[in-house]
């Protein structure tokens, strides 16, 4: 009992919440936590879920619940996480199939990309009555598929937004969605399906567990910017004025008519030990780097999700072009590196542009391409946990690789 006082309360606190990379959406009961159980007319027990199939077919019985050390219907293995998963199949004789529902806490956005994992798995063994009023038992062990809807009220299939393709894993397998809503939906539906097109209605299984928050993603071609344009600053004009010197007897002179002494130039010094410019990648410097050393290219700013460069970031830049200049021999390598929040494909395309433009303000100003390459490698290579927003940030970055010293 204790146990499920602390499952509600936690119900009652789960919110959605808002951070610099949009909204992430929590899920009540992504475990799929409650009472071991084989799928049974009565009451569906399944905190934060609801049991979909009453609305499209009669009779049918609901999902299962499976846990540790049970072996309904034969199915026997170890949850993903936690300590129950759920079990849904899809029925050859009676052409149904098994659903659950949730409603949002906050609705998926028309027109927003999101993105949403969750396991998978298909137990090779599922022994269940092909019928209510027949006890003939079969072994409903065909891969099955996942598909995820959007919906507008509790159990319509508004919006097919992601499916996966037939679970054939019988072990645990992480799968990731994303998809891009038509309108904005306040209910999510998890639907286990037949392989499409449906020829033949076919008895089968699919394993829930350890669903992930679905969170906002830029949505594709977003990222595609225009290159930097490298503004030139105009050289600022010499002031060619003179300056008269005046003392007051000149003044009293002039007034009564006398020339007044001839223009004398003022010519002002320069000061004496001004502090030097504080320079901004103290490690680039050629008595210290080395081959294969890693700088990163501090005070370096993108405009967000973009690979346009701010201007503000032009005096790292113009550093890092007087040292190539001032040092032939160096040979470097720019690389662009993302957060682990979006996916792949994003990553790899935006860390590539952002390496990319930088490469080539350098290349304007004069440094020869071959002594500059640059590589974006996304989300594979991170410093700091994502989990954080720190770490996101710190993931985030752009560095210089020393290639050659020659």
């Amino acid at each position: 009992m204790k146990k499920f006082c602390v499952l509600f309360v936690g119900l009652f606190l789960n919110i959605s919440m808002t951070s610099g990379q949009g909204q992430i959406i929590h899920l009540i009961n992504p475990s799929f936590e409650s009472i071991p159980k084989p799928g049974t007319n009565d009451l569906f027990f399944l905190p934060g879920w609801q049991d979909c199939a009453p609305y499209y077919f009669y009779n049918e019985t609901p999902p299962d619940i499976h846990g540790d050390n049970t072996d309904f219907f034969d199915v026997n293995r170890k949850p993903q996480d936690g300590h129950t998963f759920l079990g849904m199949v899809t029925r050859g004789k009676r052409e149904s199939w098994e659903m659950v529902s949730q409603q949002l806490p906050q609705p998926l956005l028309k027109g927003k990309c999101y993105e949403f994992s969750i396991y998978l798995a298909r137990s090779e063994k599922y022994y269940s009555a092909v019928d209510p009023n027949d006890s003939t038992h079969q072994n409903f062990n065909t891969p099955a598929k996942l598909r995820i809807w959007g919906s507008t009220s509790r159990c319509k299939k508004t919006q097919l937004l992601a499916q996966s393709g037939r679970v054939k894993n019988t072990v645990w397998k992480k799968y990731t969605f994303r998809f891009k809503p038509n309108r904005n939906y306040y209910y999510i539906m998890l639907e286990a399906f037949y392989k499409t097109p449906v020829l033949n209605p076919y008895n089968g299984n699919i394993l829930l567990d350890n669903a992930g928050d679905i969170i906002e993603i830029p949505c594709p071609g977003e990222e595609l910017l225009a290159k930097v344009d490298i503004k030139t600053t105009k050289p600022v004009k010499k002031n060619t004025k003179t300056h008269k010197k005046v003392d007051n007897k000149d003044s009293d002179k002039s007034k009564t008519g006398n020339k007044p002494h001839e223009d004398k130039k003022i010519t002002v010094k320069p000061k004496e030990n001004l502090p030097k410019k504080e320079k901004i990648l103290k490690k680039l410097d050629k008595n210290k780097i080395s081959t294969g050393q890693i700088i990163k290219i501090e005070n370096l700013y993108f405009k967000a999700d973009s690979s346009n460069i701010k201007p503000e970031s032009y005096a790292v830049l113009d550093e890092i072009y007087t040292f190539l200049k001032e040092n032939p021999n160096v040979i470097i390598e720019i690389g662009g590196h993302t957060n682990g929040v979006p996916y792949d494909d994003y990553c790899n395309r935006l860390s590539t542009e952002r390496a990319k433009n930088v490469a080539e303000y350098l290349y304007k100003k004069g440094i020869p391409k071959y002594r500059i390459k640059y590589k974006g490698y996304g989300k594979t290579k991170p410093i700091a946990s994502n989990k954080t927003l720190w770490g996101k940030r710190k993931n985030q970055r752009v560095e210089i690789k020393i290639l050659k010293v020659r």
